[in-house]
């Protein structure tokens, strides 16, 4: 069967819960149901048959009424089922790109794991640091600065790990779509 992007249907969202909490957020099923019911037109699945391989989602912005966050994206990594690194997460980005312009917005921002896989992917879809956000053993935010670029970006983040010992410090990225 053929792999297929689409807005998430009422007869995926057992399954897309369940993706998301394994890859991405943790939450409840009905906070889960409140962030699909408020912006339905931004959360897109990847179907494979009947199972969801990987998701894609955002919301407005709380900071910055003119940006879209992209508030989550993954694959299916299991590597006996070949999801992983061929593209996926690459198309669903398009549309959601798509689906993002259809609202009148043309920024679209987005809080990177600090892995540098997930940091590459980004890079390689077109988006730009602007931030680097330490966060504490809580989660808690302790300092955002801004960066000019990546290689200044990795070189503060080092600055910033040495000076807080924190749990992680992130990229927050952005890309114009004008």
């Amino acid at each position: 069967m053929e792999k297929e992007i689409r807005l998430i249907e009422e007869s995926d969202y057992e399954k897309a819960y369940t993706f998301q909490c394994e890859y991405l957020d943790r939450e409840n099923f009905e906070d889960f149901m409140q962030r699909v019911k408020s912006d339905p037109d931004l959360y897109f699945v990847t179907v494979d048959g009947s199972e969801v391989v990987g998701i894609c989602y955002g919301s407005p912005s709380k900071r910055n009424d003119s940006v879209i966050n992209l508030n989550g994206i993954a694959v299916n990594l299991d590597v006996t089922k070949k999801y992983a690194r061929v593209g996926l997460g690459t198309n669903m980005m398009r549309i959601f790109e798509t689906a993002v312009k259809k609202r009148s917005y043309y920024i679209i921002g987005v809080g990177s794991a600090d892995d540098p896989k997930v940091e590459a992917f980004y890079l390689k879809n077109g988006f730009k640091p602007t931030e680097l956000v330490v966060k504490g053993s809580n989660l808690e935010e302790i300092e955002r600065v801004r960066v000019i670029d990546y290689e200044s970006g990795i070189l503060r983040r080092e600055e910033l790990r040495r000076k807080y010992n924190p749990r992680e410090v992130i990229f927050v990225l952005e890309k114009d779509l004008e």
